[in-house]
């Protein structure tokens, strides 16, 4: 089987990404096609799979939200089941808008594929290393663990919880990131290498929206 494109923001928004990661989901058989959320009006063309990493969209929200064409082209992607992995501010970028400032309501309109609001925080949120197990069982085996961390200082309303997350620590455990069949979308910047087989998972969804669309 070929490689299949995957789509991947990457601009002064979105900016952090391990390269591991890009080498394992590589591996898996996903060739990544950069994009920017700030200038491209619609993804890449024939990809079969959105690789949204971390960032700063904070710094950038005024950018991202009046690029209003890509944002409806990548919603319109992922109703129609274009597989979606976002981390960080790569899902603060899926909710339905980033407040920046609540004291003069400065806000701006995101992607709203997730009904859930980011604000700014007065500290780091949930910082440090973490392990990550799905609940759901949509991408990878109950059993398995991915490695990651976490580093922001905004909030969602909703955080999801579709997975179990653990400190490093093993003194502080909580549920987290929105899952469906289609869609991982949460604040830890997960770290692939390793056992867990979520480069495999995403590969095999992107491929089966491939073939199937």
């Amino acid at each position: 089987m070929g490689y299949l494109r995957l789509a991947v923001a990457r601009d002064a928004a979105f900016c952090f990404y391990y390269n591991e990661n890009l080498r394992e989901l590589a591996r898996a058989g996903l060739e990544p096609v950069f994009f920017s959320p700030l200038s491209d009006r619609a993804l890449p063309e024939d990809v079969a799979g959105l690789y949204i990493g971390g960032g700063y969209p904070e710094l950038h929200a005024e950018g991202l939200s009046a690029n209003s064409s890509l944002m409806v082209d990548i919603r319109q992607k992922a109703a129609a089941g274009l597989p979606v992995f976002a981390e960080c501010g790569g899902f603060m970028y899926l909710t339905e808008k980033i407040i920046v400032n609540e004291v003069d309501i400065k806000q701006y309109a995101m992607c709203a594929i997730i009904k859930d609001r980011c604000r700014r925080k007065g500290s780091l949120v949930r910082f440090g290393y973490v392990y990550i197990r799905d609940r759901t069982g949509l991408w990878l085996d109950k059993d398995a663990v991915i490695r990651g961390h976490e580093f922001h200082y905004f909030d969602a309303d909703d955080n999801g919880d579709g997975a179990e997350v653990v400190k490093a620590s093993g003194d502080t455990v909580y549920n987290e990131i929105h899952i469906t069949d289609t869609m991982w979308a949460g604040w830890p910047h997960l770290y692939l290498p390793g056992s867990s087989g979520f480069a495999e998972s995403f590969e095999k969804k992107c491929r089966a929206f491939h073939t199937y669309r």
